[in-house]
């Protein structure tokens, strides 16, 4: 589910994980049966802002501040951890 949250533009984040998740959408219908194809598993990489037991919270666009190093956040998604079938930190967006 993508968002756009004006509130997540004021949280500075200082050398946050650059990760990459697989994950399985659900499939939607109008209709009165479900489709016979499911949606293809989702690859979406950035900057986790937010993990807990129930979601990632992950940006895909950011500000960056090239004085100090820090990017705010401007959109992402936000993924519940059940639909999650992979999770890959690639490493910080300091580290050498």
């Amino acid at each position: 589910m993508a968002y756009h949250n004006n509130a997540m533009q004021g949280k500075k984040l200082k050398n946050p994980p650059v990760c990459a998740l697989w994950w399985q959408d659900a499939a939607y219908s109008y209709e009165k049966k479900l489709p016979d194809k499911f949606p293809h598993t989702q690859l979406t990489t950035g900057f986790v802002v937010v993990a807990t037991d129930d979601f990632v919270n992950i940006a895909t666009n950011v500000s960056y501040d090239e004085k100090d190093g820090t990017i705010w956040p401007i959109d992402g998604f936000v993924v519940p951890k059940k639909a999650i079938t992979e999770f890959k930190r690639i490493k910080r967006l300091h580290d050498e």
